[in-house]
């Protein structure tokens, strides 16, 4: 659902060990969003059925290299920067 292409997502299914790690089936092994390729336009937001994606406070931070605005699973559920 994202026009810029920002979002890359590989899914991958649940093992019968891991079913205390996974509710669902299938879950993504892999999810990053390159911010540098995002319009911040919200369908990521409209599309997503957990609704764990939401545009919220400052845009992106700036930085030096570019694989820092590449975000992964790990990057996404920090609490967010504060703005002053």
């Amino acid at each position: 659902s994202c026009p810029a292409e920002a979002i890359t997502m590989i899914a991958a299914e649940r093992k019968p060990e891991e079913k205390a790690l996974y509710r669902e089936e299938k879950y993504a092994a892999t999810y990053e969003i390159n911010m540098l390729r995002c319009i911040f336009c919200g369908l990521c937001e409209e599309a997503c059925p957990k609704e764990a994606i939401y545009l919220d406070g400052p845009i992106v931070p700036s930085d030096y290299l570019r694989k820092d605005f590449i975000y992964g699973k790990d990057k996404l559920v920090e609490a967010p920067l504060e703005v002053k």
